[in-house]
């Protein structure tokens, strides 16, 4: 009967320890570990590959035009560059015609130049309207001023570079699966009047890429 009785208790406190054992989490040896985080950091790569280089780029600008006693045209191409889905880093080229009739004869000017910028998705369909963005930019632009020689009192023109800088966003409203329409405010928090092509620091820019 004593015997019997061992043989319970022995096999009672066996199974509790081999219970106890089965639930404990073994450690993994080092290399097992390498190779699974090896394993989630190509998974990691794989998400970014999924973007064809192709596919990182994008193609659009800005259009504006004004006509009457002044006429101007803006045209303003670029080209963005996805670094991942959500920021980007691209260039942009500016050309500006000038016409003003108050003048006789009417003064013409072609104004140009280029941009470096980058943008910044904050937001997914924001408020049902588009994809929320926000927007920096350096530009410089060049225009032909008036220019008095000290010396002989004559006046030419010379070619003068106009800097600005532009921080701001905008919406970016799609109109297919690659193309969107987009309407931006800037502002240029260093804005000089007498240094600068634009009437004032802030500006609204209508566009869109594809």
């Amino acid at each position: 009967m004593k015997k019997m009785i061992l043989v319970i208790l022995l096999s009672f406190f066996s199974s509790v320890v081999f219970a106890q054992v089965e639930g404990v989490e073994v450690e993994k040896p080092q290399e097992e570990k390498k190779e699974e985080d090896k394993k989630e950091t190509k998974d990691d790569d794989d998400d970014e590959e999924e973007m064809r280089l192709i596919d990182r780029f994008y193609f659009g600008g800005n259009v504006g035009a004004n006509f009457g006693t002044i006429t101007f045209i803006n045209v303003a191409p670029m080209v963005g560059f996805r670094i991942t889905p959500r920021f980007s880093v691209g260039v942009g080229g500016t050309y500006q015609y000038w016409s003003d009739k108050r003048f006789t004869p009417t003064y013409k000017q072609s104004i140009y130049g280029g941009s470096l910028f980058s943008r910044y998705m904050i937001a997914e369909d924001f408020l049902g309207a588009g994809n929320l963005f926000a927007h920096a930019e350096y530009e410089n632009l060049f225009a032909k001023q008036p220019f008095q020689d000290p010396n002989t009192g004559l006046i030419t023109e010379k070619t003068k570079s106009f800097p600005s800088f532009f921080i701001g966003g905008g919406l970016a409203i799609p109109i297919g699966s690659r193309s969107a329409f987009t309407i931006s405010a800037l502002y240029n928090p260093f804005y000089d009047e007498f240094n600068s092509l634009y009437a004032s620091p802030l500006q609204i820019r209508v566009g869109g890429f594809f």
